[in-house]
């Protein structure tokens, strides 16, 4: 894994290379200019490949990724099935050969030379076999292009016991004979390596299963009446016909029909949502009742599952830090595991054993320390837990997320959208004298909104809403300029208008203390407040309220129980944001944070030795996700704190923060226990297998059940439960 990774590395145009050995895939980033001049191609990156030994092919990202790994393991299980069959039916006899022949004819009989060539012939045979001709030409492939792997260890020593063998017959040697060890090292490996085929193939069952969401056909309409075609067929653009208990093919805007959707497969909400003429619908939800018309607006990799999809599949290609220690272990195991064959065959000379017994300590020595289970250990774990995270509605973005995941010490929380719904509505509209005139509340409204119309935030939204609810003409700013997450200036009809918090009217030297009383009343009811000024003069107060969301409480009571503390970091006022915190049961809260200040305060935190997460949906909480250790948002987020974030939740369930602790949590320990494993064996193996301990045909046996293990103990991931509190009820739940 290490010599593709350092190979397709140095390839001109390469940037960067991920190699995993549980999915048996790469994926390569190259400079799109070195494409485009073709300085680099997929068959120069292929060829380099196998000009180190191993063969490659090109898989394209998404669905038809996981549809080819599905066939290459499915492959791959019936080569090894076939192998299983060549090896014991091949193998068995030479070891029964070996066993029965002293009995039936006596250790000094001269006709013992029989039995061995009869091994020998087998042996050959089985050697040439598909259960021992892949493994040799692995590790001749390995000595040529000096690449040492767990091939080489293997053939080395199935080749050694043969040799030694046939030199056994050749100088009637029978102690020399080695050929039983040969077959024992051949059956366990095919075995070994067909359950470890299964087993890796069920760690990669979480992609195969979004897949399954998807159908493999659509319903294309035509002016020749509805065709079923190939789902890979359809473009941007088509129209296509979904029916009743379907699943929706694509990303696409319904143009005919409504329907009761169910999108859980997706988001993980859970009521079905009404879609009518206008509205979108997401790949992968399923129409429960009714009959639609949609215009394909993205479809394949680029489809909402098509997008998760291949997030999976980049979080599964990734390491963490234990794995990049492990795989420079590995790297250096091999060459180290001949030299120590060669000096125990050596020391066993000296010590004046018999030459069998040297080659068999040799042998086993060789056979039993395989760098695999290291090679597995980080990978199968990250595998499981990414591909389970995914099925929840969680999106990992790399393997080092979920390893910070498992380590923060403190969540913090933005409140607008994260801790409440995000779709506030206006309350309360106050206007305030300004000169010798009073704005009436419509002016207020109307002024505010029309400087607000072409705000994305929360807050501009609804109200922009509220004024076109009260039938208010909007004006056209002459000029707009944003200050994210504060205020919003705008010039009309010759005036300044602005509109944002006190501090933001402050700033611009607006004295707000005529309205300081009552915008602290309305703080106090758990309202957010805004203020229009008016050039210089603050004119106006609008009242918001943002309902918490109903898991809040939950959700922050689960994070105190795994020892992580929260905090509000909030851009709003101070009132406000504690008597959201005060529902929710968070102590610690700082309002009226820019993100400026946002980004300080996680800065801080993380020089003081602590580990953040920051959990936002908004522009203006970007800086703070991307400098954290961990950046949580949610799906409904915006594209900029969803590119800055490691983890996207797909449905706005905050109970899905702790969640992803605790698996994170449980990965990083399987992690650490693959790891103890694979190294402990090998430190415990090779003494035994030195000292004679343990024959090579048990090696091979021990071997593989080393890399098994660490695959099996992986699989634990998916099969644990944890308990989701339900929201609405308050009782809780078991999800896998």
């Amino acid at each position: 894994m290490a010599r593709i990774e350092q190979t397709l590395g140095a390839s001109p145009g390469v940037r960067q290379v991920r190699v995993n050995l549980a999915t048996t895939l790469a994926s390569v980033e190259v400079d799109a200019a070195d494409v485009t001049v073709g300085r680099v191609t997929v068959g120069q990156l292929i060829e380099a490949v196998r000009q180190v030994g191993y063969d490659a092919e090109r898989v394209r990202p998404g669905s038809q990724t996981q549809t080819g790994l599905d066939e290459t393991q499915m492959a791959n299980l019936r080569a090894h099935k076939q192998a299983i069959i060549h090896s014991v039916g091949l193998g068995l006899p030479v070891i029964a050969l070996f066993w029965l022949a002293p009995v039936v004819q006596g250790r000094d009989s001269a006709s013992h030379i029989w039995p061995q060539a009869i091994q020998a012939l087998l042996m050959l045979v089985l050697l040439a076999s598909a259960a021992g001709a892949p493994i040799l030409a692995g590790g001749f492939r390995a000595i040529v292009h000096r690449s040492p792997n767990m091939d080489l260890l293997v053939s080395l020593g199935v080749s050694v016991a043969v040799f030694s063998g046939l030199a056994g017959v050749f100088f009637a040697q029978i102690d020399a004979a080695h050929f039983h060890a040969a077959a024992m090292i051949l059956i366990f490996i095919n075995v070994g390596r067909y359950l470890e085929t299964r087993a890796k193939k069920d760690a990669s069952g979480a992609i195969a299963a979004l897949v399954r969401r998807l159908p493999r056909t659509a319903q294309l309409e035509t002016d020749d009446g509805i065709k079923t075609v190939r789902l890979e067929s359809v473009k941007q653009g088509d129209r296509l016909r979904v029916a009743q208990d379907t699943v929706v093919p694509v990303d696409g805007r319904v143009l005919d029909g409504e329907a009761a959707v169910d999108e859980s497969s997706v988001t993980g909400e859970s009521v079905p949502l009404h879609r009518s003429t206008g509205d979108d619908v997401r790949a992968g939800s399923i129409v429960r009742e009714g009959l639609l018309t949609i215009e394909a607006t993205r479809v394949g990799e680029n489809s909402t599952m098509g997008r998760i999809i291949r997030a999976v599949e980049e979080a599964q290609s990734g390491k963490t830090r234990m794995q990049r220690l492990a795989d420079r272990v590995a790297g250096v195991f091999v060459p180290i595991v001949i030299l120590l064959a060669m000096l125990t065959f050596g020391a066993c000379l000296l010590a004046e054993l018999p030459a069998g017994a040297a080659v068999s300590r040799a042998i086993a020595v060789l056979v039993i320390a395989c760098p695999c289970a290291m090679g597995l250990a980080t990978p199968t774990a990250v595998l499981v837990a990414t591909g389970t995270a995914a099925l929840d509605g969680i999106l990992v973005r790399d393997a080092a997320a979920l390893e910070a995941a498992g380590q923060v010490d403190v969540v913090l929380l933005d409140k607008t959208g994260t801790l409440t719904t995000g779709m506030p509505v206006v309350k309360e509209v106050f206007d305030e004298p300004i000169g010798p005139a009073t704005l009436d509340d419509k002016e207020v409204l109307r002024l505010a909104a029309s400087a607000e119309q072409f705000s994305q935030h929360p807050l501009a939204k609804a109200i922009v809403a509220k004024a076109k609810e009260r039938g208010l003409t909007l004006l056209d700013p002459d000029s707009y300029e944003s200050r994210a997450g504060l205020g919003v200036t705008a010039r009309m009809e010759g005036r300044t208008i602005r509109v944002g918090s006190t501090a933001f009217l402050s700033d611009a030297g607006i004295d707000t203390e005529a309205v300081r009383e009552r915008a602290e009343r309305l703080a106090d009811d758990g309202q957010t407040v805004v203020l229009l000024g008016v050039e210089n003069e603050c004119a106006g107060v609008i009242g918001l309220t943002d309902q918490v969301r109903p898991e809040a409480p939950q959700a922050v009571d689960r994070l105190a129980r795994l020892g992580v503390a929260t905090a509000m970091i909030t851009g709003d006022h101070a009132r406000t944001a504690t008597a959201v915190a005060a529902s929710t049961g968070i102590a610690e809260v700082h309002a009226e944070m820019t993100p400026e200040s946002k980004l300080a305060d996680v800065e801080s935190r993380r020089k003081g030795g602590q580990r953040v997460a920051f959990v936002g949906d908004g522009i203006n909480d970007a800086p703070a996700l991307a400098a954290a250790d961990v950046g949580i948002t949610f799906a409904t987020a915006t594209d900029v704190a969803i590119g800055a974030a490691d983890i996207a939740i797909l449905h706005h369930d905050l109970n899905r923060i702790p969640a992803v602790i605790e698996l994170a949590r449980r990965s990083v320990r399987i992690i650490k226990q693959n790891l103890f494993w694979a190294f402990f064996y090998n430190v415990c193996a090779i003494p035994l297998a030195a000292t004679g301990r343990i024959s090579p045909g048990v090696a091979a046996a021990a071997m593989m059940f080393s890399s098994i293990s660490v695959v099996l103990n992986s699989l634990r991931l998916r099969n644990a439960k944890q308990t989701v509190p339900d929201s609405h009820s308050g009782e809780t739940r078991s999800a896998k």
